[in-house]
């Protein structure tokens, strides 16, 4: 098996604060990888039996994001995957380390470049949390024809996590889309994390004079960030003729949102 290199700056950087919030969603491989006992792979090397697909449309395709999910220890695997007929765009939200993440956007004809988590029950359960499921995110499971599985025989369902209040609507009457998830679409306009927390930051600055000074305080003040997001939720969209369907599911633990 070859292994990638723990200290790799690329995968595991040692971002600050403010460095973590702007880079979302974070360097993924364009390969499948796992974490294995400690270890972080490339290709996969755990069974993949009885694990739950999850499309990974932001930071959850990345070994940066699971690791502080998860864990190295936690045994996991990514595999690509490309998503047909959506593209990735900025959700109405702002998470609880400063960005603003992604959610899944129909749009007829568009092929984008993903990634499938493929999870154990227990970690699925950690995974809802950390999802806000209920508050910032439905968890969905996707129409079948839209995910092709790369690297894995498998043709059984496949789930995600959608944003409960759509797409954020920067300007005019579509979300912007996610400039580092790439997809085949031009029907959307690309803006990278920096770029659209600066926007948002410009529309409510909340008392500061700068993105960093804002964002720190969007960090640091649950209520303040409650409250943009709940100013957001009026310049959202939801999207129509959506390709999934939204699971009920109860999880009991310390929801993230």
């Amino acid at each position: 098996m070859e292994c990638f290199i723990h200290s790799d700056k690329k995968f595991f950087p040692e971002y600050c604060w403010f460095e973590k919030a702007i880079s979302y969603p974070y360097e993924a491989p364009k390969t499948s990888f796992t974490f294995k006992n400690g270890k972080f792979y490339r290709g996969i090397h755990i069974s993949l039996k009885d694990r739950v697909p999850i499309i990974s449309i932001g930071s959850n395709r990345s070994p940066y994001q699971l690791k502080n999910k998860f864990g190295l220890n936690e045994n996991l695997c990514v595999t690509p995957a490309k998503l047909h007929n959506s593209t990735v765009v900025y959700a109405a939200l702002i998470s609880a380390y400063g960005s603003i993440p992604a959610t899944q956007w129909p749009c007829e004809g568009t092929v984008s470049d993903l990634n499938l988590l493929w999870l154990s029950q227990d970690q699925l359960q950690i995974m809802h949390l950390s999802e806000g499921l209920g508050i910032a995110y439905n968890y969905v499971e996707l129409d079948k024809d839209t995910i092709i599985v790369q690297d894995e025989d498998y043709s059984g369902p496949i789930f995600g996590y959608i944003s409960t209040k759509g797409g954020y609507l920067f300007e005019g009457n579509l979300p912007l889309k996610l400039k580092n998830i790439k997809s085949n679409t031009n029907a959307f306009t690309s803006i990278n994390e920096y770029e659209a927390l600066n926007k948002l930051f410009l529309e409510n600055p909340c008392g500061q004079n700068s993105l960093k000074s804002w964002l720190k305080k969007m960090i640091s003040n649950k209520s303040m960030r409650l409250s943009l997001i709940n100013k957001m939720s009026k310049k959202s969209l939801l999207p129509n003729n959506v390709p999934w369907k939204i699971i009920d599911v109860k999880v009991t633990g310390n929801n993230i949102y």
